[in-house]
This record gives structure tokens, C-alpha cells and sequence, in this order.
């Protein structure tokens, strides 16, 4: 299931034609590799809309660019070692709000590293005011490593929100709660 949102973050200015060329490769071996991975690549997109020869429309661009850069699990870097001034807004952007950024050259020198077993499940126990830890609770749940990356995703994707583990097709009671 694809459900990681990837920023590829490489050059657009200068061969304007060819660095778009080479976006669009990044982006179709994104998919071809890793079967969970959605390429989000601004520069592709918004040029055919936008003349990004003309300031003000590069600047609307740029910051739609950072609007999709904030809801992506990561940023991969093209170029990380020389990066354009456009590249530079967005590793900075990512840093400051948390997403990691990640050389692209090193994504694909881990690939066989990324494919390790799950790193294990969480044991939540619930107890009653007073009991201690050695009792066995009223409840025990089990979450996968899976679940816990999806929520952990989800309430960076969301700040501010509760989100609540009611069953997939519970409502919150709350408005201002989302659920999982």
C-alpha cells in the first residue's frame, strides 16, 4: 500500500527542461522501488502551470512547493551536496518542522537495509488508580509497529489533534478529535 509521502527535492532553475527531466526519473524509480512510496516533486507539477521565469509566480509556486513539503513523512535530497537556493528553503523548512531529510544517493545505498523485519510491538496496560505495575489491569493491548508508525504519521501530519483508537468505524465524540 503506498502511504509514505516523499518530497524529491532536487534543482529547477538553470536547464529548466532537463532538470524537470530528471525529476520525473527520480520520481518513477521512487515508485518503482519502494512499493510504499508517493513522490510529491513541486517542480514538476507546478510548471505546467506556472512560469517560474517570472517572480511572482516562482514565489506562489515555492510556497505551494513548502505546503506539500509539510504534509510528506520525508524529504530525499538530489544534489544535497550543492543545493540550489530553492532546494536550500526547503531542507531548511524540514529541519525546523521535523521531517527528515535524507541524501538521495543514501536512500538508495540502504535500500536493502530498509527491508528489516518490524522493530516489535507495544504492551499498554491499563490498571485502576493504586494499582501497581505487577498486577495484571483491567485491559492489555497489543499495537504493531505498523499501527504505531501510521499513528505516529498521522499526528505529525495533524498537530494539535487527539486522535482516538475507538475501532476503524467509530466516530469521536469530539469534533475536534480525529481518528485513526
Amino acid at each position: 500500500m503506498r502511504n509514505r509521502l516523499i518530497y524529491i527535492c532536487s534543482p529547477c532553475r538553470g536547464d529548466m527542461e532537463k532538470n524537470i527531466i530528471k525529476a520525473q526519473g527520480y520520481c518513477r524509480e521512487a515508485v518503482e522501488l519502494w512499493p510504499d512510496v508517493i513522490p510529491i516533486a513541486p517542480h514538476v507539477y507546478f510548471t505546467q502551470f506556472f512560469d517560474e521565469t517570472i517572480p511572482e509566480e516562482r514565489k506562489i509556486g515555492m510556497d505551494a512547493g513548502i505546503a506539500l513539503l509539510d504534509i510528506c513523512d520525508e524529504i530525499w535530497v538530489y544534489g544535497i551536496e550543492n543545493p540550489s537556493e530553492g532546494m536550500k528553503r526547503e531542507i531548511e523548512y524540514a529541519n525546523i518542522h521535523g521531517i527528515p531529510v535524507r541524501d538521495a544517493a543514501e536512500v538508495y545505498r540502504s535500500r536493502q537495509q530498509e527491508e528489516k523485519p518490524p522493530i516489535g510491538e507495544l504492551l499498554v496496560r491499563f490498571t485502576e488508580d493504586g494499582d501497581d505495575e505487577n498486577t495484571t489491569g483491567l485491559a492489555t493491548m497489543h499495537l504493531s509497529f505498523d499501527l504505531l508508525d501510521l499513528v505516529t504519521k498521522r499526528l505529525r501530519r495533524n498537530p494539535g489533534y487527539n486522535f482516538v483508537i475507538n475501532g476503524w468505524d467509530d466516530k469521536p465524540e469530539d469534533p475536534d478529535e480525529a481518528e485513526v
